[in-house]
């Protein structure tokens, strides 16, 4: 699972507690157990931020909080690259950056708001962090304090010549914005080869070496994704999956035929994993892991949190050695892509049905 669908969870789960319960939704807790931001009020580097059709921007729980009422439900509801008619979703009308997102596909699906028959959509994207936080003043403090200023000052006219437009290096470092600066540092950073060299004689200033170091330091929360949903116009309440018992035949049958491929071309190791995947299917749920955890502190029932287990357990899809970096010719590779693609779909409608069991 990526990480973006762990988030689509936690929204979906604690979001609908929090229409059923305010006051019994730890926020703090929450946050604490998934280590990521929902409230304004967070400290945590990772966070979720909803955004609406005029490019405002609220944490989760300011979204949440302007659209409860009795009839109030979050779902995960699947994409329209899984379920829409060709020529039903008309992907012009939407905005560049949330077709694009559309487009990559992918991922478990939307998160879905509805509120009696008013319905609306939301595509996931996760977002990277920036690596610095260093702003064109700063740097421009930090080279001109350099033994080399004056070499810097020249090779940063030459570098960025293109760019200047008749000003300074300076006035042109200060319009930049944080996310400018993150690729202009990757253009910065190879030039000290060129205006403080080591090795092969060159006298090396420890004092200078270790400001460079401190200063280029990765920020703080460099390695923290945070997420956005992005309002991908009305949605569908219909389309999001509710039936356990259909969701879990079908996961179920689809484990069962690629268990049995698996025993079939003698793949032990693999044949092992789908029978303990349809183990999960009848075990009782431990909070061994967060997500299991959550699903419990969230209430869902005990045959949600099977399915869930079980699809979770049954995302065999990834790189270098997972299920799809296998191989085969002729018709086994036929047979191969069949019962792959089987199992993936209802991976994801069992996934679904599971998580959205919050909202009973």
């Amino acid at each position: 699972m990526r990480p973006l669908d762990v988030c689509t969870t936690l929204l979906v789960t604690t979001g609908n507690r929090a229409l059923r319960e305010h006051s019994r939704v730890p926020w703090e807790d929450i946050e604490e157990f998934m280590s990521i931001g929902l409230r304004p009020e967070s400290r945590s580097y990772s966070k979720v931020t909803m955004l609406d059709e005029r490019g405002g921007r609220r944490s989760f729980q300011e979204w949440l909080t302007a659209r409860a009422s009795p009839q109030a439900r979050l779902w995960f509801a699947p994409g329209p690259w899984e379920t829409e008619a060709a020529g039903a979703f008309n992907e012009e009308e939407l905005p560049a950056h949330i077709r694009e997102a559309f487009q990559g596909g992918g991922g478990l699906g939307l998160l879905l708001f509805t509120n009696g028959r008013r319905t609306e959509r939301f595509m996931p994207r996760e977002v990277e962090p920036r690596l610095y936080d260093i702003t064109g003043a700063q740097l421009y403090a930090f080279y001109r304090s350099r033994k080399q200023a004056e070499a810097w000052d020249e090779t940063l006219r030459r570098e960025f010549e293109a760019e200047l437009n008749g000003r300074s290096v300076r006035a042109f470092l200060e319009s930049r914005s944080l996310d400018d600066m993150q690729q202009i540092i990757q253009r910065f950073m190879p030039l000290s080869a060129e205006v403080e060299p080591v090795g092969n004689g060159h006298e090396v200033d420890p004092d200078e070496t270790v400001k460079w170091n401190t200063f280029f330091a990765p920020a703080p929360g460099s390695n923290s994704l945070s997420f956005e949903y992005l309002p991908a116009g009305p949605g569908d309440a219909a389309s999001a999956e509710r039936d356990l018992s259909t969701c879990r035949a079908a996961l179920t049958s689809a484990l069962e035929t690629i268990r049995s491929f698996a025993e079939q071309h003698d793949l032990k190791y693999w044949s092992k994993h789908f029978r303990r995947c349809l183990l999960r299917l009848s075990l009782e749920p431990q909070p061994l892991e967060d997500l299991l955890e959550l699903l419990l502190i969230n209430g869902l029932s005990q045959p949600a949190i099977q399915l869930v287990n079980a699809a979770k357990a049954s995302d065999v899809f990834g790189g270098m050695g997972s299920w799809n970096d296998l191989a085969f010719s002729g018709e086994d590779s036929k047979a191969y892509e069949e019962v792959s693609n089987r199992l993936l779909q209802a991976i994801k409608a069992a996934f679904r049905a599971g998580i959205n069991n919050s909202a009973g």
